[in-house]
């Protein structure tokens, strides 16, 4: 063989076919028929505006929050060629053919559905069974509020996505061996979804808030961890 190479190559993969199923349950839930109804629903009149004025590439002040959750919603718009040109002036108003509706209520829809596998993967990082991770996923699954709120170009489920990601990635780093500095990735990460969910709406302040003090209790008990060196990173 080249360089020693053995043949045949065997590649062994583990698949968590309950999170496989759950995962493709909520892509369908949230995004088949997307572009129904074709007419502005609740506040899309509302973010649509914003929306408008992205694409036209017109400079305005946004007062109602900050401005994260609407350049995705933007992004979602861009990457289906809307040009702007439509006025958002009354729930109900049908979306001309020209108007990519799918595209505008893509990214929520995803981000929607992507809660339902997060809290599946959270469930078990709280040392749950994978019957209690099921459980939460098809909870969250089947939410009528959540399903309607991710098929619309709102930010809601944005939002939630982000909250469940930082908590997640929290966890992975907390419960990761000490020894793997790969751990501190996730860390990372938590930081970036805890800021994304800051810059979506302001209530994701308070996910931050209470991040922050699970971590702190954590630390708490690991200053109190007399088998934790103070110098070097310890071994569980």
């Amino acid at each position: 063989g080249v360089m020693g190479l053995q043949l045949p190559l065997v590649v062994t993969a583990q698949v968590d076919l309950v999170l496989l199923l759950v995962s493709l349950l909520a892509l369908w839930t949230r995004l088949s028929h997307l572009s129904y109804p074709n007419a502005v629903v609740f506040d899309e009149v509302y973010y649509g505006q914003f929306v408008s004025l992205y694409m036209k590439r017109v400079f305005f002040i946004d007062d109602s929050g900050p401005p994260l959750g609407h350049m995705i919603l933007a992004l979602g718009a861009y990457l289906g060629g809307f040009d702007g040109n439509f006025v958002w002036n009354r729930i109900g108003a049908e979306y001309p053919s020209s108007v990519s509706v799918w595209s505008l209520r893509l990214l929520p829809a995803v981000c929607g559905a992507l809660c339902v596998p997060l809290v599946y993967l959270l469930t078990l990082e709280l040392r749950f069974s994978h019957l209690s991770a099921l459980g939460a996923a098809v909870l969250l699954l089947l939410e009528n509020s959540l399903i309607v709120q991710s098929r619309f170009m709102l930010l809601e489920s944005v939002l939630i996505f982000f909250v469940l990601l930082a908590f997640f990635s929290y966890l992975r780093f907390h419960n990761a061996p000490n020894s793997s500095w790969s751990r501190y990735s996730w860390l990372l990460v938590c930081g970036a979804s805890c800021a994304a969910a800051v810059g979506i709406k302001y209530m994701g302040v308070f996910s931050y808030l209470l991040l922050l003090g699970v971590a702190s209790l954590h630390t708490w008990n690991l200053i109190g961890d007399r088998t934790v060196s103070h110098v070097s990173p310890g071994s569980n």
